[in-house]
């Protein structure tokens, strides 16, 4: 079994393999490609803060507290979108637990959200 590596061992072969002329080369073949994924992600991202801002007005969420809700709405986003109607609905209520406790949301804003957010992904 190999050991593990120092930091002169990873940082000579982050210098050999980064090359900035090969990766300035490869940021130009993938531009497009990047691009059309970086606008499509960003809209999803606009269209997820548009569900979720209606229900934190109707809360009166303060703005601090905003940041939270929307966290929890693109988090959860991001694992039902990759999942059946069943495990979606189980990293749902994980996900919900884990706010409730350990940032004290309200479980009540975090159902409406759920709702609204899986609703938009797949059946919930």
């Amino acid at each position: 079994m190999a050991g593990y590596r120092n930091g002169q061992a990873m940082y000579a072969k982050y210098a050999a393999k980064f090359n900035p002329t090969v990766i300035g080369t490869r940021f130009t073949d993938i531009k497009d490609v990047a691009l059309a994924r970086a606008q499509e992600g960003l809209l999803t991202v606009g269209a997820l803060r548009d569900l979720v801002r209606p229900i934190l007005d109707k809360y009166g969420v303060a703005s601090t507290m905003r940041a939270l809700y929307l966290a929890f709405a693109l988090k959860l986003y991001k694992h039902t979108a990759r999942s059946s109607a069943d495990a979606a609905k189980k990293i749902a209520d994980g996900l919900k637990s884990m706010y409730v406790t350990s940032f004290d949301a309200n479980p009540d804003i975090l159902n409406e959200i759920i709702n609204v957010v899986a609703g938009w992904v797949s059946p919930y």
